[in-house]
């Protein structure tokens, strides 16, 4: 009926300064309830409003402020300190008194239907929130590696440099050799048309003679 969260405080780095955490105080019964929070280091905490009246249906925020310690603890310190907050039925108008003044008849009257929650004090310290980070940031790795333009640049260029500078070598010494290689064959070409222009042999004129006679006499 009564619901009163959280478990425990946690208060972070630095502790020398003020800070401040919250406690909720929710009535889900149908008459009014009153609650008073106590601490065991009073000295430390501020809590407003410590004492109150909440209607049914209604949850009341009370702030728990913690004033600031003379110098900071080692991150070896286990924090003891414990907050006990404590409802009582509250059926009836209270009048001029406050929650205060009228708790020791409200304790007195409804004290075997009080609701009490005790809730524990935790300091977090700078390698605590730590230890959480790099988690995040391999995960950032894993999906998606980060790469800036000035490292994409090189490996873009350099492939480009050495794929060109051999193409070009290579078209040069190819337009060097395509002439030579056209010319070579031309000095053979020269000297057999100079040979089939000279006189005929004595025997080929011969052997025409002699086939002009066969041929003749064939027909005659």
């Amino acid at each position: 009926m009564i619901d009163i969260s959280p478990n425990v405080l946690e208060y972070k780095a630095p502790f020398t300064s003020q800070s401040t955490e919250y406690v909720t105080v929710t009535n889900n019964s149908e008459q009014n309830i009153a609650f008073k929070v106590k601490t065991t280091a009073p000295k430390f905490y501020c809590v407003r409003p410590n004492a109150a009246v909440v209607a049914p249906g209604e949850q009341v925020q009370v702030q728990v402020i913690l004033l600031g310690l003379a110098e900071e603890p080692t991150p070896d310190f286990k924090c003891r300190d414990k907050f006990l907050v404590i409802t009582l039925p509250a059926p009836y108008d209270l009048g001029t008194s406050t929650v205060t003044e009228a708790w020791p008849q409200l304790e007195a009257e409804f004290k075997q239907q009080a609701v009490s929650k005790k809730i524990k004090v935790k300091y977090l310290f700078n390698e605590e929130s730590k230890t959480e980070e790099p988690a995040v940031a391999e995960a950032a790795t894993v999906d998606e590696p980060v790469t800036t333009p000035a490292e994409k640049a090189p490996v873009q260029s350099a492939p480009e440099i050495e794929e060109k500078t051999p193409v070009k070598n290579v078209a040069e010494k190819k337009e060097a050799e395509v002439p030579a290689a056209k010319e070579a064959p031309a000095a053979p070409v020269q000297q057999l048309a100079e040979k089939t222009e000279g006189p005929l042999s004595p025997s080929i004129v011969l052997f025409v003679a002699l086939i002009a006679l066969f041929l003749g006499w064939m027909y005659y």
